[in-house]
């Protein structure tokens, strides 16, 4: 009786618990865990960039719940109501998410940015930018070469400002001066004489606008019809001013370059870039995919600026300006632009315009534009951009470096031929950001964390801290870093690592625009708003 009773029975047991294994059949385990190596082995295990180990993740935990949902509600031991109740869930759940959440953009680890569908985006809230000017007189002279801060990363191009530090920075000396809401757009401020100049997006309208620094009153705008945005770049402009000889040199991410009066913003000249390199607005995004970024280097009269082409070329490396009448001077080199905007430096005793394009780096003659010398540097303009400057290392040695698990090089430059002295793909991957180059060291925001690596051997010292990706700007001795959601850092480096000596929450949201030192002022900005806040410091 025992026996006839209790076989069945354990019939039973033994076939509900083959049932709830199929829950989890054998397969799904070894593909999960496939999957949870992969992400460990992107996340931890390889020097790639962190966005695109974040995509490989987000893409595993799709793939591998996909893989199992589907299995669920084909094959799975479930009920027919389950599996109905599942597939019209995750329909209606689909509809639900996206009639009420719109994607406005992506950080620099790819991770998405949202709000409510019924929410206007911040610059379309804002008042035309000509409704808040408040008359009063601009000077853009320079009241003292030692303060100025006259366009991208300032005077050379270069992170890094002159100054000593008349007390440690705390709550007490580091002053907010004021803070008010701006359009948006990644552009940072050119400063001289007390007024910054920035690019900036409300709703419809992009403009070149001029802000006293000392209040944050705007004086004068330059109006232009014009609305840029993209999924993944953000909206707005994104190439900072250049202020030279008391005018303002803009260049719109529709390839639109502006001369503006500095006292008025009135216009005094103007060229369509896309115009001159054969392209158009429609072909353009298609090879520079998140809009023209670069700012106008001015030099010996002339106003030089990338220029690019169609898809498939030909393409132009550069075009050069007269600085007065905006008449094209010269074309030079035949490589598709970058992200990075030219500069001027003096390689083997001669003066020269170095520039990196979508996929090489490459010096000109200042006179006629025509190639001395390139260097190959691998990159796309719509996928691994290059953005960060080259820099100069020494007679005749260049430093490069970005993001996308590429590091950073040094080349030697000898005539019309280079050589490469060293590349490590681990440090210096300056995504959106650029290396300072102070005492033989690189001091960087290397995928987002503070790194500093020896210049002369490209050996890393140390890495630490995780700022995302922000900004970095050497005052001194001292490094200021901009974290991406905000915060501002003031941080002393030494041998093996650094000390935080003071940090305060600046602002909200995505910051990506560069920051401005003008005299003892730091301007900062995002999407959103602008800010200034006084430091300790004196500027040499």
């Amino acid at each position: 009786m025992e026996d006839s009773v209790g076989s069945p029975k354990n019939g039973n047991d033994t076939q509900q618990r083959a049932v709830q294994k199929t829950y989890f059949p054998w397969w799904f385990l070894v593909v999960a865990g496939l999957g949870a190596f992969l992400i460990y082995l992107f996340q931890r295990g390889t020097p790639v960039d962190q966005a695109l180990s974040n995509a490989v993740t987000m893409l595993t935990l799709v793939a591998v719940s996909g893989l199992y949902v589907t299995w669920l509600v084909w094959r799975g031991p479930v009920s027919a109501a389950v599996k109905r109740l599942i597939v019209w869930g995750g329909v209606l759940s689909v509809v639900v998410f996206f009639s009420l959440i719109r994607i406005t953009g992506v950080t620099g680890g790819l991770m998405i940015e949202w709000s409510w569908r019924w929410e206007s985006l911040p610059d379309q809230g804002l008042v035309s930018v000509s409704d808040e000017i408040v008359v009063g007189p601009v000077d853009l002279k320079s009241l003292g070469d030692r303060l100025d801060f006259p366009g991208f990363l300032g005077k050379d191009r270069h992170p890094f400002v002159a100054a000593d530090w008349e007390d440690e920075p705390n709550s007490e000396n580091v002053i907010e001066l004021w803070r008010r809401d701006i359009g948006a757009g990644w552009s940072g401020f050119a400063a001289v004489g007390g007024f910054g100049v920035t690019m900036e997006q409300r709703g419809d309208e992009e403009s070149v606008s001029c802000y006293d620094l000392h209040s944050g009153e705007i004086r004068w705008a330059h109006v232009t019809k014009f609305r840029h945005e993209t999924l993944l770049g953000g909206v707005g402009p994104r190439a900072t001013p250049t202020i030279y000889r008391c005018d303002v040199y803009s260049l719109g991410p529709n390839g639109n370059l502006l001369c503006l009066a500095g006292k008025t913003g009135e216009l005094i000249w103007q060229q369509d870039i896309l115009e001159l390199v054969n392209s158009s607005a429609e072909e353009d995004p298609k090879v520079v995919g998140w809009g023209r970024s670069t700012s106008p280097l001015v030099v010996d009269d002339l106003v030089i600026v990338p220029g690019g082409g169609r898809v498939g070329g030909p393409f132009v490396s550069l075009l050069a300006f007269d600085r007065k009448s905006g008449e094209l001077v010269w074309k030079g080199g035949a490589e598709q632009i970058s992200f990075s905007s030219p500069m001027l430096h003096v390689i083997g005793g001669k003066r020269q315009v170095v520039v990196v394009n979508e996929s090489s780096v490459a010096g000109h003659d200042i006179r006629t534009g025509e190639q001395i010398w390139i260097h190959g540097w691998e990159g796309s303009s719509t996928t691994s951009a290059n953005t960060s400057q080259p820099f100069v290392a020494g007679e005749d040695l260049v430093f490069a470096a970005k993001g996308y698990g590429q590091g950073a090089t040094m080349f030697r430059v000898e005539g019309g031929n280079t050589h490469e002295v060293w590349r490590n793909p681990a440090i210096a991957r300056t995504k959106y950001t650029n290396a300072a180059l102070v005492d033989g060291k690189i001091y960087s925001l290397s995928d987002g964390i503070l790194e500093c690596a020896e210049l002369a051997t490209g050996e890393r010292l140390w890495k630490k801290g995780r700022f995302e990706h922000g900004q970095l700007l050497m005052v001194g001795e001292l490094i200021l870093v901009q974290a991406e959601e905000g915060t501002l850092h003031i941080l002393r480096p030494h041998d093996r690592g650094f000390d935080e000596l003071y940090s305060v929450q600046a602002m909200e949201d995505r910051c990506w625009a560069t920051m401005t030192l003008y005299d003892n002022m730091l301007i900062m900005r995002n999407s959103e708003e602008a800010v200034c806040y006084q430091l300790p410091i004196k500027r040499l």
